[in-house]
């Protein structure tokens, strides 16, 4: 009984500070501000599989910027928890349940983790949860829809695991660090992921140098670190390879941050992002200052004296992380030295840095409570407990009411009416439909069954198919050679079959070629057309059926992209 009270309290305290978010079940108008339409539309594409198709994995989405794949999209969340719900529920409270189920679960893992590496108390522990809980990146990144980054919460567990199993080798703790690795890799949190990694770096030198036994905990850190990789190859490494053979094209902060910027992002009165203190003008302001901490964890910053010595080096990476928050300040910045490094040349917003900072801040505070608790008589401790819980109590709704005041402005608009009808069960090409003033277009093209050519994510290239409003339009399917539209005998969003085709003639497809793609037909190779994806048969072909097939790219990740062109001399 005694081990369950302390998660018992901690879910008394999640669900009295979740209260004020009961406008995420009142209304169902979720699509129209800010991002909240795109991050619909990947987990509306799922549903769309599955229910209409019997598609539990798609492998390729043909509804997105002439085509687009899945499994390596950071973006697309197949695979996930979130995934899951958007087959069981529909997409608007799959989004919702995956909000409170990531938010919760993170905190009792941070719990769990904070307790179980640093051996502090239950009231130690729930000041490290509740300072770094209730921060202002979680309804930040919800507010804007930025769904992705929400799993970032589980950073203080993965790296507290982690450094557990350098010093102890447990592998039930082992396991537990790769499932959270997957988390963060199928829910596309790639700045949770790329902090954890230079955290981590820097924390295992300190962990060996505590160690009583450095060259164990080296050869601990190696077995994780191989583990880890292995296991999650399957995603990490499409992953990879998908971000750098297309790219990200990321248009950084261009002013740095000052001194005084720290105070009004970290203890400011709102950081709502249309009532944000005007700070320095950095390009991604109004969206990234989301970890306002409350003024608690402000008058409480005397309980980093009493940390003890061990500890100094967390203090000294909290001092390189708010560094690294300003952003290229100088040339030997560290923002400017990591921008040459790949993974953190994406980093463009310098403020989510800021996750980081929260963690290190509270891991300090609720070190140092632990320590002043260890120098306090044991007959103070019951009425130093009492206040400590009722200081909890004001935190909560200090917080909540700074960052969910605002939470119904999201709830506005309501999904665009689109009046082209498609009638097939494949999507036609259109070039756009009604904006509504989100920053994408993607979810009512995909509810009317079409699929456009917008690109919202931040990719270095643009492949513009052909639309029905053009004059060369010729179908979704159509032969090279008479310009005639083919119509598939059976189609999914990743496999299409096809009656007979004749030798020498080529079906293009308005679809953009991707190596993936492979035919039923042995030694029939798929080919590059201008960029569209397409197939030509040296001889007769009756039914054969084109899909997506990810163990494909693996074998041609060093072949150059076949053209029909050049290849069939078209």
């Amino acid at each position: 009984m005694k081990r369950i009270r302390p998660f018992a309290l901690l879910l008394f305290f999640f669900l009295f500070y979740l209260w004020n978010t009961k406008d995420l079940f009142l209304n169902d108008h979720l699509y129209g501000r800010f991002d909240w339409d795109m991050y619909s539309f990947h987990v509306e594409f799922l549903r769309k599989s599955f229910i209409e198709f019997g598609t539990t994995f798609p492998l390729w989405n043909p509804y997105y910027g002439a085509g687009f794949p899945v499994w390596e999209n950071p973006t697309s969340k197949v695979g996930s928890f979130t995934h899951l719900f958007a087959v069981i529920f529909p997409t608007l409270t799959a989004l919702k349940i995956s909000f409170l189920f990531y938010f919760i679960l993170s905190g009792i893992l941070n719990f769990h983790s904070f307790r179980l590496y640093t051996k502090s108390n239950t009231l130690a522990s729930l000041l490290f949860v509740f300072v770094f809980q209730f921060s202002g990146f979680v309804f930040q990144k919800f507010y804007a829809g930025h769904l992705n980054q929400i799993p970032g919460l589980f950073l203080p567990a993965l790296v507290f695991y982690i450094l557990y199993f350098v010093k102890n080798g447990n592998w039930g703790i082992a396991i537990t660090a790769t499932a959270i690795t997957y988390i963060l890799l199928s829910e596309g949190s790639i700045y949770p992921l790329s902090q954890t990694l230079l955290l981590v770096f820097f924390l295992g030198i300190r962990e060996v140098y505590l160690s009583d036994s450095p060259k164990e905990s080296i050869y601990r850190f190696t077995k994780l670190s191989v583990f880890v990789l292995f296991v999650l190859s399957f995603k990490w490494i499409p992953f990879y390879q998908f971000i750098h053979s297309v790219g990200r094209y990321f248009v950084g902060d261009q002013f740095p941050l000052h001194g005084k910027d720290y105070y009004s992002i970290f203890f400011g009165t709102s950081q709502h992002p249309l009532l944000a203190q005007s700070l320095s003008q950095m390009q991604y302001r109004y969206w990234e200052y989301g970890n306002y901490l409350g003024l608690f964890p402000l008058f409480i910053f005397p309980f980093l004296f009493f940390i003890k010595k061990q500890m100094v080096f967390v203090l000294f990476l909290l001092a390189l992380v708010l560094w690294v928050m300003a952003g290229n300040t100088s040339a030997y910045s560290p923002a400017a030295l990591l921008e040459h490094l790949p993974i953190y040349s994406w980093e463009r917003v310098y403020p989510r840095w800021s996750l980081s900072v929260v963690f290190l801040y509270a891991w300090c505070l609720g070190v140092g409570f632990q320590n002043l608790w260890n120098h306090i008589p044991e007959k103070y401790h019951n009425i130093m407990g009492s206040f400590i819980i009722l200081c909890f109590l004001i935190h909560t709704q200090d917080t909540r009411k700074m960052n969910t005041k605002f939470i119904s402005e999201i709830f506005v608009l309501s999904l665009p009416k689109v009046s082209f009808q498609n009638s097939n069960p494949f999507p036609i090409t259109v070039p756009t439909v009604p904006d509504y003033g989100s920053d994408s277009r993607m979810l009512p093209a995909l509810k009317a069954n079409l699929s456009i050519n917008d690109i919202y994510e931040n990719l270095t290239f643009y492949f513009a198919n052909k639309t029905i409003t053009e004059k060369d339009y010729k179908g979704e399917f159509y032969l090279l050679s008479t310009k005639q539209e083919v119509k598939p005998l059976s189609w999914k969003p990743d496999h299409y079959e096809f009656g007979f085709l004749k030798k020498g003639e080529t079906l293009v497809f308005n679809q953009k070629y991707h190596p993936s793609f492979t035919t039923s037909v042995p030694n029939i190779e798929l080919c590059s057309f201008n960029g569209y994806l397409a197939v030509k048969s040296p001889k007769d072909i009756t039914d054969f059926s084109i899909y997506y097939s990810p163990i494909k790219s693996f074998t041609s990740m060093a072949k150059p992209q076949p053209s029909c062109n050049l290849k069939n001399g078209l």
